[in-house]
């Protein structure tokens, strides 16, 4: 019976926390670090040129109102490579979010969309050669964080679910590439394991460093 209230409670109470707009459009006096803290942060994807991860911490900002999602990529390759951070739909964002009494997710009401599946690689090899993608040195940290905008209900539910979770569900894609070589990374349902993971109540509120790079939503 406890059981079948507690999904009747997850049901009742999901909230699905929407993103807002405008796009990074420069490269130019990005910031950088040497470490990460993988303690607090959650690996979605490793690959050939880079770890890919997402701070389990809400962000805010001083100049608005919405809450972000700090997002970490790592360089692990021995090349320069280069990301495109101008489109909001083509870098990783948060997607789906959730207050719940267990650990996990019942029910499945996410909204995904596709990623590119043909991209021109003379152009985005044109752009590397042009520095107009955001570069990453070797064994270098980019760190960006994208906005999303919390339920009106949001701050009543963190505070009636102390001791429990918010269950974050990232999406999205990010082109890499080097001048030569590519990676591309998409999420499938295969990915569930990486891509959806618990912050626990009461969730860590930080706010984001200055000169912060802020990605928004068109």
């Amino acid at each position: 019976m406890k059981t079948l209230l507690t999904i009747l409670i997850a049901a009742t109470i999901m909230t699905s926390c929407g993103q807002t707009s405008n796009n990074v459009n420069s490269n130019k006096n990005i910031m950088t670090v040497s470490k990460i803290d993988t303690t607090s942060e959650q690996l979605i994807y490793k690959g050939r040129f880079v770890e890919v991860y997402v701070e389990k911490a809400i962000y805010h900002s001083t100049t608005n109102s919405n809450f972000l999602m700090k997002v970490s990529i790592k360089n692990t390759s021995n090349k320069t490579i280069g990301v495109d951070l101008t489109n909001y739909w083509k870098v990783i964002y948060l997607n789906h979010c959730e207050f719940s009494e267990i650990p996990r997710r019942y029910f499945y009401n996410e909204v995904r969309m596709i990623p590119d599946t043909v991209i021109n690689t003379t152009v985005v090899v044109n752009r590397f050669k042009n520095n107009s993608l955001t570069l990453i040195k070797p064994n270098e940290t980019l760190e960006y964080y994208g906005e999303w905008e919390p339920s009106e209900n949001f701050k009543k539910l963190e505070s009636e679910y102390k001791g429990c979770y918010l269950i974050i569900g990232v999406d999205g894609q990010l082109l890499f590439t080097n001048g030569e070589e590519f990676e591309h990374i998409t999420f499938n349902k295969a990915d569930e394991s990486n891509r959806v993971f618990l912050l626990s109540c009461p969730i860590n509120h930080k706010t984001i460093p200055e000169k912060a790079v802020i990605i928004k939503r068109e």
